[in-house]
């Protein structure tokens, strides 16, 4: 979901950072913040349900039977859920419904049976005898009345005309409106197993709904029109949608690269007449999209019914599962929603707390989409505005505590912006790019259909990457805020020394940012990006660099979430350190080979009588050795495959990766 508001190579000098990243966030794991709140941990939470009630059951299967009109948002029809009883015995079967539309008649099984209204929406129906577990039973309730209007994004029913006069109306029940327009149960983590949705509407008026569109009825009633739309993919509760106007239905196939499977791409327009040729351009790359989301996600999830747009009035787009309802064309804002079909509604989020695996996975897949078709200078410029807005917020926490409102829950500085900038450092800090969506396969495969939390996320990329991420996601997603620094620099024959000082944004809970982070070294003749890894508040860093530096930059490509606090000078206190050197591997040409090795590693151009001490992934010391004057042999003949880590003397940043074959 996107509320839009506004319409809206350089010479590298590489040391292998990545090499030695992994041993930092592994070393630095151990030092936990007692201050971070604990997943699930919420200081204003809305609880999972309206009522405990309806925790006893699991909900199976969902039939809508709907008569709806274009020109109001008036309702009246009949729902029936299936669902499997999950308690030793339920007396009482508990829905919820707006107190705006009105019950005329409900039943259990098959028996009419009362029902009552207590803590405003909450329906309770007393069955005549109570359901054992493991029990299947049908709820039936007939209703009809207008929803509850309001102004805005989250109205659950919405009636609109566009500017040519053609009438509509949709639904958008997300975050907890779905009661507005039907009886149900609003639990993120009871996904319905399958819906039939019958819409019955004016000749003339369409009606767009998620899966396949099996029929279009005619007959059965003069003058009028039932469509049966039908999906038997899993589906959350405010992905379950509908959208009525007088549409032209504007269809297409795709075809997956290297495969000769197809998928239809189906999209609801108004004023054909006059829609404005752009939008359908944009709309017309749907299917280039999905193929290459699927190549760096894994295959659309729901290639065998759909995915397609219901076009409204909408200041945004909801990812409605398998039929986007859209108001705004832009094919970053078309993309944001179609990724939200593997991050959202395929792999949905199991509490409300962890909102930011579907809208910031969302928000980092418009830079992809950006990177892939309009080319790395517009991605670059993208990543920059969330950047800036994510840094306004110095206080921003990504892990949502506050669940109670869909302004805390749907914030775009936070959720939005700040949860792609993780996402794009978590992909900063793995071993190889690959390796990092590989990642994002997994989590899907992992939990195909079903719900994920960020702990989910972070146990696949722990196993991925070979080394703990607990510092990582205690301070960027359970934390708040972000590092700033005052930097300074300084060169004394070809060696520069690069002085940082971290302070936090949030003053009111300063946290300190062990992070990766890029300086890019100007000089008239060339340019170079070295790597390093921030561990303490102030830390000086040396490099081996022999053209005449010019200036200094902090994060050129952007990778991390962080703020320049003043521009960055020259300061000539620092040349002794040219001389002293830091503790830091660039200090020294220093040479590790074969890596890969199937046996030993060698390792020169270090300092004689340098201890070295090699350790597995989780720390256990497995070596401990001197340098030798040239060359020293580290052995690896007795190891098993995997990833190993050499430190070299004594300065925790001073690790180099070490992978046996």
């Amino acid at each position: 979901m996107i509320i839009v508001l506004n319409t809206i190579y350089k010479i590298r000098y590489f040391m292998k950072f990545k090499l030695f990243l992994s041993l930092i966030i592994l070393l630095l794991a151990a030092n936990t913040y007692a201050a971070f709140p604990l997943p699930g941990r919420h200081k204003a939470a809305r609880t999972t349900l309206s009522d405990p009630g309806e925790e006893n059951y699991d909900i199976k299967y969902l039939k809508l039977n709907l008569h709806l009109t274009d020109t109001s948002t008036y309702i009246i029809g009949d729902v029936s859920t299936t669902a499997q009883v999950l308690t030793a015995s339920m007396a009482t079967y508990v829905f919820e419904l707006d107190t705006t539309m009105h019950i005329d008649s409900a039943a259990i099984n098959g028996h009419v049976l009362p029902v009552t209204v207590s803590a405003g929406h909450i329906r309770t129906i007393t069955l005549l005898a109570p359901l054992s577990l493991g029990s299947l039973f049908t709820a039936r309730v007939w209703y009809h009345g207008t929803p509850p209007s309001g102004s805005g994004f989250f109205n659950g029913v919405t009636h609109d005309t566009t500017a040519h006069g053609t009438h509509m109306l949709y639904t958008i029940s997300d975050p907890w409106v779905a009661l507005n327009w039907w009886p149900c149960k609003q639990s993120v983590d009871d996904k319905i197993d399958s819906v039939d949705m019958l819409v019955t509407v004016p000749r003339g008026v369409m009606d767009g709904s998620n899966g396949v569109l099996l029929s279009v009825d005619t007959s059965s009633a003069p003058g009028y029109s039932t469509f049966h739309w039908q999906t038997h993919y899993p589906i959350t509760y405010y992905l379950v949608s509908i959208a009525v106007a007088r549409y032209a239905e504007y269809k297409s196939y795709l075809h997956f690269t290297g495969s000769t499977d197809s998928m239809l791409i189906q999209n609801f327009f108004m004023d054909t007449a006059t829609f404005n040729p752009a939008y359908k351009a944009n709309f017309d790359s749907i299917g280039q999209i999905v193929d290459y989301f699927s190549t760096l996600f894994g295959r659309y999830p729901f290639w065998q019914e759909k995915y397609g747009v219901c076009y409204t009035n909408l200041p945004g787009g909801m990812e409605n599962q398998t039929m986007t309802t859209i108001g705004v064309p832009n094919t970053y804002i078309i993309a944001h929603e179609l990724c939200h079909q593997w991050f959202g509604d395929h792999v949905s989020y199991a509490d409300w707390g962890d909102v930011w695996l579907s809208e910031g996975f969302a928000t980092f897949s418009e830079s992809l989409f950006f990177n892939h078709f309009w080319g790395a200078a517009a991605a670059k410029a993208h990543r920059q505005t969330l950047l800036n807005q994510a840094l306004s917020s110095a206080c921003g926490e990504l892990f949502v505590t506050d669940t109670s409102s869909a302004t805390t829950l749907f914030n775009q500085n936070t959720v939005y912006a700040k949860g792609q900038a993780v996402i794009n450092m978590l992909r900063y800090i793995a071993p190889t790019d690959s390796l990092f969506f590989q990642v994002l396969r997994t989590y899907q495969q992992t939990y195909s259909f079903g719900n994920a939390n960020t702990a989910n996320l972070q146990a696949i990329a722990e196993a991925a990457y070979g080394f703990s991420l607990d510092t990582f996601f205690n301070q960027w997603v359970y934390g708040k805020g972000y590092p700033k620094y005052t930097i300074t620099w300084d060169q004394v024959g070809s060696v520069v020394v690069v002085k940082l000082i971290q302070t936090p944004s949030c003053t009111a809970t300063p946290t300190h940012f062990n992070t990766a982070l890029e300086l890019q070294l100007h000089a008239a003749t060339a340019d170079t990006i070295m790597q390093i890894y921030n561990s303490l508040d102030t830390q000086i860093y040396t490099f081996n660099w022999s053209p005449t530096v010019a200036s200094v930059l902090l994060n050129p490509d952007l990778w991390t979430l962080c703020k320049l606090t003043t521009a960055i000078k020259q300061d000539t206190t620092l040349a002794p350190y040219a001389t002293a050197g830091t503790g830091s591997i660039y200090r020294q040409n220093v040479k590790v080979f074969p890596n890969p090795s199937k046996n030993h590693w060698q390792i020169e151009q270090v300092a004689e009588n340098t201890s070295l001490t090699l350790t597995d992934v989780s720390g256990k010391v497995l070596w401990k050795g001197k340098t030798a004057k040239t060359t020293t042999v580290i052995p690896g003949d007795h190891l098993p495959a995997g990833n190993y880590f050499l430190k070299v003397g004594d300065s925790a940043t001073d690790s180099i990766k070490l992978v046996h074959w």
